[in-house]
């Protein structure tokens, strides 16, 4: 197999203004990134961040404008698509509408004037690996398909390649919750079978966390971070990546340190010394972030609690839950996570307090971390 390696990459596209002027948008900034032999790392990020243009530059459907592409140590910036050992399922499928799915699994060797017999016995191991009832679609066009049996016929013709790298461009959007669920364990499968390196852009976090060694958070362009995902959900390494992965997001307040004490609008919070000293300019402007599941609360008051009032609440049958989504006053808001026993109802006050084992800290102008639960990061990083 292969191990893809990018470096110093950067994307432009150039577009003329009305009034004459080329504007530069940058699509990609800066990006490094290692994916290894046999990996699949997640590309997250909200629409327009560069996810699919990174996959492109990676397929040769783009090149960059600066940096490199090495498949193991082979710069691979010149090498055609059809040269790179890619296969790529796109988001549409892009499956040809005239030929049944048969031939469209076996198009790459017809071009190729691969042997009739060979042919037969690829798309009949495709077949095989593709489970039960795929044999059934072989001889239907992809207008007689539903979304998820053209989505396993673009799966197939991915894999009778037998690349040595799979790019997946959002291919399971298209799908239904209930049939997304089911054909991404099919999906996990497969991946674990191949052991390709894979390259694979979602906006769906669990798509990212159930089929992703590593994941990469970008934004504008830029890779943010890049972790497995109880490193990212744990240490974050800035506010973007706290509040993007995680469901519901984090909630931020801006609080002050005054001793050890972190001061917010309506509450504090006793910290360690190990905190304070990783904040330590007193006159610093600070934002924190805690996740829902690390608050608690009680329906009367008690020593170390503060009052709130409910807001919202969320109830997830699923999960066996509610969430409370309460405020201290108009700015202060933040999410508590409750037993779907709960009983509370809107405008109700309940008493909060935070685990200071488990916040956030992030410098308000930089939004890099400061402290992320048991971490601190030094100050040279903030």
């Amino acid at each position: 197999m292969v191990t893809v390696r990018l470096e110093n990459i950067d994307k432009i596209f150039e577009q003329k203004m009305p009034n004459g002027e080329i504007s530069k948008v940058y699509a990609l900034k800066n990006i490094n990134l290692t994916i290894n032999d046999g990996e699949t790392i997640a590309v997250v990020g909200p629409s327009g961040c560069g996810k699919s243009t990174l996959l492109r530059v990676i397929a040769g459907l783009e090149n960059p404008t600066s940096g490199n592409v090495y498949f193991d140590d082979k710069l691979v910036n010149d090498v055609e698509p059809k040269d790179r050992g890619i296969g790529i399922v796109f988001q549409n499928y892009a499956l040809y509408p005239h030929y049944k799915s048969k031939g469209n699994l076996s198009f790459f060797f017809k071009l190729r004037k691969v042997k009739e017999e060979e042919i037969d016995e690829r798309v009949r191991i495709t077949a095989e690996t593709l489970g039960v009832g795929f044999d059934e679609l072989l001889n239907r066009k992809p207008g007689q398909l539903s979304g998820g049996q053209q989505q396993r016929v673009a799966l197939g013709r991915c894999i009778i390649k037998e690349p040595t790298i799979f790019l997946l461009d959002e291919p399971l959007s298209n799908l239904d919750a209930k049939l997304r669920e089911r054909t991404r364990i099919e999906l996990k499968r497969l991946l674990r079978r191949f052991k390709v390196t894979t390259f694979y852009v979602t906006h769906d976090q669990v798509e990212a966390i159930t089929l992703g060694d590593r994941i990469a958070v970008m934004k504008s362009g830029s890779i943010q971070q890049v972790a497995p995902y109880r490193e990212i959900y744990k240490h974050p390494l800035n506010m973007f990546v706290a509040n993007f992965i995680g469901l519901p997001p984090m909630k931020f307040m801006d609080v002050t340190l005054k001793g050890q004490k972190i001061v917010g609008n309506g509450f504090e919070i006793e910290v360690s010394s190990e905190i304070a000293n990783a904040i330590g300019d007193e006159n610093r402007e600070l934002t924190m972030g805690i996740r829902p599941e690390n608050v608690s609360f009680k329906e009367k008051q008690e020593a170390g609690y503060f009052p709130a009032k409910i807001d919202v609440i969320e109830p997830l049958p699923n999960e066996g839950a509610k969430y409370l989504f309460f405020s201290f006053d108009e700015k202060t808001e933040s999410i508590a996570k409750a037993e779907l026993s709960f009983d509370g109802e809107v405008g109700d006050t309940i008493y909060v307090k935070f685990d200071p084992a488990k916040i956030y800290i992030f410098d308000k102008e930089t939004e890099e971390t400061i402290v992320a639960q048991d971490k601190m990061f030094s100050v040279a990083n903030v």
